[in-house]
């Protein structure tokens, strides 16, 4: 097929894949799941027949490039046509949705939860088995709990309240606090990475389980890096803190990847382990502490600011993040 072009000259159309409905898309996902499975148990164990092995890899090569190829365009089109129609017709999911604030306290919840849940596990796993590596675990969950639940209430309590004075110089002070506390989180890092140097800690995950996890952690650190960065438009120091909280338990989930990691390939390297542990662990406390300098820093530059009269500035840019919320609402149900 060509297609004639503004300028007189042609060109050849883009082959498209063939259209397949639904019960057939279902049975390649299927198929590719279940060869993508096999190839990664018969890497892992190597059977002796190298032709099923063979078998294995070109059934899932053949399965993988048409069934990514159409899961994308199913995502994408499922999104577009009838989940985003369904946030839209609810109030609240589209409010959710348009406002970037209430989304990231939202979101934050699950974590709030899931800490809670983590902290207790380790906590009685500690006592029982009388492991400092537990007792550790848990008080890096207990602090990230208290960080984050101290940031969702105080954002619960500035529910509806104006970018005023009062509620600028409330979020610079739950700023504060949680910077302080990540330097008391950079100690307990600094106790876990000495476990783990001494042999005496880390996680182990079994069989395949593992690549999950790393493609898992990979994604959160990614993730968490890319919301750090986008909060700064919104010029809220309560937000940018608990996207900051996001970025180091991302970041403290590589340390506890590569700990599962050596203990699943490291083999008999425990020389290399313990120097690879104590690198990647120092520079994560390192990070950590950096960041709760750099907050308490910035939180007595912002408590300046705001007392040497710029409240009008702060009144203007969140009149027009109001505004862009508003479009957002707008746009989402037009």
């Amino acid at each position: 097929m060509e297609k004639q072009e503004s300028g007189g000259k042609k060109r050849k159309k883009l082959p498209s894949m063939p259209k397949l409905r639904v019960w057939q898309r279902i049975l390649l996902y299927i198929a590719m799941v279940v060869f993508a499975t096999l190839a990664l148990i018969s890497a892992a164990y190597g059977p002796e027949k190298r032709f099923f092995q063979i078998s294995i890899y070109v059934c899932a090569a053949a399965t993988l490039f048409p069934g990514c190829w159409y899961l994308f365009f199913d995502i994408r089109y499922g999104v577009k046509d009838v989940i985003r129609t369904g946030i839209a017709a609810n109030p609240y999911t589209s409010r959710v949705a348009a406002d970037y604030g209430l989304r990231t306290v939202v979101f934050a919840v699950p974590g709030v939860v899931s800490n809670i849940v983590f902290a207790i596990f380790n906590g009685v796993v500690g006592l029982v088995s009388h492991s400092a590596w537990f007792g550790s675990l848990a008080a890096y969950y207990i602090l990230l709990c208290v960080m984050r639940l101290g940031a969702v209430q105080q954002a619960r309590q500035l529910t509806g309240m104006s970018r005023s004075r009062d509620r600028v110089q409330k979020e610079i002070i739950i700023y504060r606090k949680n910077s302080i506390l990540f330097i008391l989180m950079a100690a307990v890092l600094g106790g876990m990475v000495v476990l783990l140097v001494l042999s005496q800690g880390g996680k182990n995950y079994p069989g395949l389980t593992i690549y999950a996890a790393a493609a898992y952690t990979f994604y959160r650190i990614i993730h968490s890096s890319i919301n750090v960065v986008r909060v700064r438009k919104q010029n809220s120091p309560l937000l940018t803190i608990i996207r900051k909280i996001g970025y180091i338990d991302a970041c403290v989930s590589i340390l506890t990847l590569q700990s599962a990691m050596f203990a699943s390939f490291g083999g008999d390297q425990k020389m290399l382990i313990r120097v690879m542990n104590g690198m990647t662990g120092g520079v994560v406390c390192l990070i950590v502490f950096a960041v709760g300098i750099q907050g308490i820093l910035a939180a007595g530059k912002m408590s300046r600011r705001l007392a040497g009269g710029e409240e009008a500035a702060w009144e203007r840019k969140e009149e027009d993040l109001e505004k862009q919320t508003a479009a957002n609402i707008t746009g989402g149900k037009t």
